[in-house]
Order: structure tokens, then C-alpha cells, then sequence
């Protein structure tokens, strides 16, 4: 499957003009620091121990005001060198050996997604962390205590994807010329930016970026219950993966709108007032 996928790369990785940045969630564990960082650094220790690490820059995102989390478990951006970084196949085999993990174990949410996708964009390395931030502030109309919407896991990015729609959330990224990411099925998914090139000249230095649309209450009801909803589509791989007539991995396309349908449905049934969503 690896090579399936190395050699199936979207072809926008390639195009010229545009940074390459490898976006990882260190939550749950970084995949090239040997030990956590320690609590309490400032953003220019944390950049300074990962660049070390990476040898490539890199660009802290801010977490919400007022989140009780340590900085160095916000997510963060690596300035890869172009399409035939060394580092893009190795985070390429990552993202696959982590999903392949939520097909085998028994509590596949709870496997660690440090992978959240490469992003293309024109914009330097600190102003597309910055933009990138202002999307981790969750915005709904029904009261919760969650602040954080967690983009940097790849689960949340395709419910988000499906929740919001790829207009609406491609709206918020003006800075973003492409961000692809491999989906439950280990396939390559990708969303690109409203011609971010453009847009990036033209926003004013400083200037905010739009953020996500807000969550009306169907939608983060069904946001909420992620967790069920990542574990009903890894269990349904994994059934698929014991018929003797499936395909292989290798072979299988991105997750599509019918396949999210099919995976919420569990959810949508046993949540009162709770409708499809399209």
C-alpha cells in the first residue's frame, strides 16, 4: 500500500510556485522529538528544539485563549524543501502505518494520528501558521465548553470536510493553495484554497483570517460525537478487510459522501433530533 500510495501522489504536489509544509499533531506524541518537550517553553524553544530535530523550519500554531494545554502540544507547521523531500515519503509511510492501525486495533480512536496532512501555499511559513490558528477556535450556536477544534488530526479535518462542505470550509482558507491528507481508507483526500496565490497579495499585512463558518447545532452535534463516528468507519474497514471478494487497500478511493453517510447513520439514529446532514 505504501508504494500505491507514494507513486499516487495528487499532481498539485508537484506544482511549482508554492511552499510545501508537513502539518503534525503532536498530542499524543511527536514523530521525530525523542522525549516530550518540557511544559512552560516559549514558542521560540519549542520552534528552536523541533527545527533542530526536522532540520527544516518550522512554525508553532497558537491554541485557543484560555485552553489548559501546554503550548508544545499545539500543532505545528515543517517547511519541507519541495516535493522530493526525504521527509515527504517518511511522513507519507507514517499517516499509512497509523491508519492501518485503526483497521487492527480495538480502540482505533485512541491510536495517535500525528499526521495532519501537507499544505501548498505561497504564504511564509509564520503568517500560514497564524492562519491555521485562527481555524483551531470552534465556533457553534449551541453552548459547550469545547474551544478547540482539532484540525491538525486528519479524522476531524474529513468530518469537518463533510459537516461544513468543501465550499464553505475552502472559504477560510485563503492562504491555502492545497492541503491533501490520506482519509480512513489510507487514500489521498485533498481541498483546495479559493486561488490563494491571488488572495495572499492581496490581504492586507496583519489582517485576520476569515474563520470557519460557525457550527449551526446539527452540525456540531454530529462534530461531537467524532469519536463513534472515526470508530464505526475503522470497524467497517475492518469487516470489509475479512470478505474474500474486497479489493485491496492499495486499490480502494478516498472516503466518499455516501461512505460518511453510511458511517454516521449509527449516530444520527441515536441522537434525538439529530437529521442527515449534506
Amino acid at each position: 500500500m505504501t508504494a500505491a500510495r507514494l507513486a499516487a501522489q495528487p499532481a498539485a504536489l508537484q506544482t511549482a510556485g508554492a511552499g510545501l509544509y508537513l502539518l503534525i499533531d503532536p498530542l499524543l506524541g511527536d514523530p521525530v522529538l525523542p522525549a516530550p518537550l518540557d511544559e512552560g517553553l516559549p514558542d521560540e524553544a519549542i520552534n528552536s528544539a523541533r527545527t533542530e530535530a526536522w532540520q527544516r523550519p518550522t512554525f508553532a500554531l497558537q491554541l485557543p485563549v484560555g485552553l489548559p494545554m501546554d503550548t508544545a502540544l499545539a500543532p505545528y507547521l515543517v517547511e519541507l524543501t519541495g516535493a522530493s523531500d526525504p521527509w515527504l515519503d517518511a511522513s507519507v509511510q507514517w499517516a499509512i502505518q497509523e491508519t492501518v492501525q485503526t483497521w487492527q486495533g480495538d480502540a482505533p480512536i485512541s491510536v495517535p494520528h500525528r499526521v495532519g496532512g501537507w499544505l501548498q501555499s505561497a504564504a511564509h511559513g509564520q503568517a500560514l501558521a497564524d492562519h491555521l490558528s485562527t481555524l483551531l477556535r470552534l465556533r457553534t450556536q449551541l453552548p459547550t465548553q469545547a474551544r478547540y477544534l482539532r484540525l491538525a488530526d486528519r479524522r476531524v479535518l474529513g468530518l469537518t470536510t463533510h459537516v461544513l462542505g468543501k465550499v464553505a470550509l475552502t472559504a477560510s482558507l485563503p492562504l491555502v493553495q492545497h492541503w491533501h491528507w490520506l482519509d480512513a481508507h489510507a487514500a489521498w483526500a485533498s481541498l483546495s484554497g479559493p486561488a490563494p496565490a491571488a488572495l495572499a497579495d492581496e490581504l492586507p499585512l496583519g489582517a485576520p483570517a476569515p474563520p470557519l463558518p460557525v457550527f449551526t447545532p446539527q452540525q456540531w452535534q454530529l462534530m461531537d460525537q467524532g469519536p463513534s463516528i472515526h470508530r464505526q468507519m475503522a470497524h467497517h474497514i475492518a469487516h470489509q478487510l475479512t470478505q474474500p471478494d474486497c479489493a485491496p487497500p492499495s486499490r480502494w478511493a478516498s472516503i466518499g459522501a455516501a461512505q460518511w453517510q453510511a458511517a454516521c447513520a449509527p449516530t444520527l439514529a441515536m441522537t434525538p433530533g439529530l437529521g442527515p446532514q449534506t
